[in-house]
């Protein structure tokens, strides 16, 4: 069986206290989960480097392209609102407001 050897790992007081925390919410010691998070840091560095990225990080890229493509749809179809929305909702409520304090009991 081969030996590694064990190196020592300074860590920053947060990276101490974050791993502590982690590890009493998984029942783990703070070697456990300093393993399973430089195994995962090391794998997201290597993808990066390979140029091949996780299903996680084209997610946003996908909905933002969906996003556009029905902004687009919805454009073509009503158009576009010339008004000024804000104004009038404040126009609206003052109205309102006004009705309010106005009414008699």
């Amino acid at each position: 069986m081969t030996e590694y050897p064990y190196p020592t790992l300074v860590l920053e007081p947060e990276q101490y206290n974050t791993l502590l925390q982690l590890g009493t919410q998984k029942h783990q010691t703070l070697s456990e989960v300093a393993v399973e998070v430089v195994r995962l840091g090391l794998e997201t560095l290597k993808q990066r480097s390979d140029g091949t990225s996780d299903v996680r990080d084209r997610q946003p890229q996908k909905a933002l392209e969906c996003l556009n493509s029905l902004r687009a749809e919805i454009q073509q179809t009503h158009g576009i609102y010339s008004g000024d929305l804000v104004a009038e909702v404040r126009t609206e409520q003052e109205e309102q407001m006004e009705k309010i304090i106005t009414e008699k009991p």
